[in-house]
């Protein structure tokens, strides 16, 4: 079975908040997610999720950190942190973005292991 690897990224601003992206499709009707993507190729994994916020976004990504590696099934998810510092162009496939706070995590519909994933940058972030 071959191993799928996949990037995310934590958006952060300097007020600890983390921004989050709903995107358009049925299936994630009510979810909010991270900026991610799957890895294509031999492009590096910082080149993967710098072209997904580039994308999605409309903007570049600053100081760019590896915070942690998560492995589930065949796949392994990297998931770093960095900052904007641009206003957001959104693409065709996010239909909203909001920025969440350590209080709000709980209130908020994710897709997959994405608050465990948020758990743990704010624990690490106190």
């Amino acid at each position: 079975m071959s191993t799928g690897t996949r990037t995310a990224i934590i958006i952060y601003d300097n007020y600890k908040n983390v921004l989050v992206v709903h995107k358009k499709g049925k299936e994630k009707s009510e979810s909010w997610s991270l900026v991610d993507r799957e890895l294509k190729g031999k492009e590096t994994p910082e080149k993967c999720i710098t072209k997904a916020v580039e994308k999605e976004l409309g903007c570049t990504i600053f100081d760019l950190n590896l915070f942690k590696e998560y492995k589930n099934n065949s796949e392994v998810l990297l998931v770093y942190t960095g900052i904007i510092r641009e206003h957001l162009t959104l693409n065709k496939s996010i239909s909203k973005v909001k920025w969440i706070n350590k209080r709000d995590i709980d209130e908020v519909p994710f897709v997959n292991n994405e608050m465990e994933i948020l758990k743990d940058y704010f624990e690490s972030s106190n």
